[in-house]
């Protein structure tokens, strides 16, 4: 049974594909980046060693994983960090740390 200050291994279960995508070092320099405030895309090339492919590629799964927001301007597309789904990560790493995670004897 969850409570207030227990989270439930489910709860942790549906967090798997956002840290998956923090499991990319491109991806973190993205991230840190957007630590700033909102960049317009040409902004982030740097980050992906002036590949605008390669960064498109990476903005797509830090956008899938519901970290990154993004918002069109035009022809330009700018991007921030969703900062509540980065602090629900926060949260769950401090939960596991503390042993609060509500969880089954393993093996």
């Amino acid at each position: 049974m969850e409570t207030e200050s227990t989270r439930s291994l489910e709860a942790l279960d549906g967090l798997a594909p956002r840290f998956a995508a923090l499991a990319e070092p491109k991806r973190l320099s993205i991230l840190a980046a957007l630590g700033a405030g909102e960049r317009c895309a040409c902004d982030l090339t740097g980050c992906c060693g002036d590949r605008q492919p390669l960064l498109s590629f990476h903005l797509k799964k830090l956008r899938d994983a519901g970290l990154v927001e993004a918002r069109r301007d035009g022809r330009w597309m700018h991007y921030s960090l969703d900062r509540d789904a980065l602090e629900e990560l926060a949260g769950a790493l401090l939960d596991l740390a503390a042993g609060a995670v509500d969880a089954p004897a393993c093996c």
